[in-house]
């Protein structure tokens, strides 16, 4: 029995350009042509000249391809000679580059609380102005601004804690209702970006850079507590992932 995807994730243009890099599926014949003849006393094709017609005719069928650039791909990568369809194996620094495919539950930094009260704060102008702050104050946090980023991490049976970051952009769907995927089992396909085999913290979000938008001339006068504060670690094993489509 058919089972069904529900998309919720797809950064289009980077899928659109890996295609590209994919001569099978770069090059696809949307159309193809079946003829079926129908034979008549022993083979003999008898044609009555008078009407002008064949008892024994040729008809041509179109079928179109109706799969998806988002469906070919999804389908190539879940073939494991194209990437790796993970299964708790340790991973490489060599693997990094590669497509990996990905099936656990999705969660997120108990810091994203804290993102999502800033953003908050910063989007509702009369609960900014009402905040007991100095002057000083009010010209650094009004460098705030939502953040076009979503740190993720994938749980699954591994010894590897996978993170990447969505762009809210690539989001399918009402970007409001995502966060209520969280928690559920998800599949993700994505691109390695780096390979941690060390059991160290890792840094996986910047706040100061993805929700403070702080430029690096301001970051260079900030105290380098606060900088230091502002990042999001999580302990090693870790595989870095660049998401490129998310299913459920």
């Amino acid at each position: 029995m058919q089972k069904f995807r529900d998309y919720i994730y797809c950064d289009v243009s980077r899928m659109t350009s890996y295609i590209s890099q994919i001569p099978e599926l770069s090059k696809v014949e949307t159309t193809s042509t079946c003829e079926q003849t129908t034979d008549v006393d022993s083979g003999l094709d008898i044609k009555i000249v008078k009407a002008g017609t064949t008892l024994s005719e040729k008809s041509s069928t179109s079928y179109t391809l109706n799969s998806s650039p988002m469906e070919r791909f999804v389908n190539w990568s879940c073939d494991e000679e194209n990437a790796i369809n993970y299964d708790g194996e340790k991973l490489q620094f060599d693997d990094k580059d590669k497509l990996i495919v990905l099936n656990g539950k999705m969660s997120m930094p108990e810091m994203s609380e804290n993102m999502e009260m800033i953003n908050t704060i910063a989007k509702n102008t009369a609960l900014f102005n009402m905040i007991p702050m100095s002057d000083d104050d009010r010209e650094k946090i009004a460098f705030i601004k939502e953040s076009d980023n979503i740190p993720i991490l994938l749980e699954l049976d591994s010894d590897y804690i996978f993170n990447g970051n969505l762009k809210k952009d690539c989001i399918i769907g009402n970007k409001d209702d995502f966060l209520d995927n969280i928690d559920d089992e998800i599949t993700i396909i994505g691109r390695i970006d780096k390979v941690y085999n060390i059991e160290e913290d890792i840094e996986i979000y910047d706040l100061v850079k993805e929700v403070f938008n702080l430029n690096r001339a301001i970051r260079r006068k900030m105290p380098k507590e606060s900088l230091k504060d502002a990042i999001i670690y999580e302990k090693g094993p870790i595989v870095k992932i660049t998401p490129i489509i998310i299913y459920k």
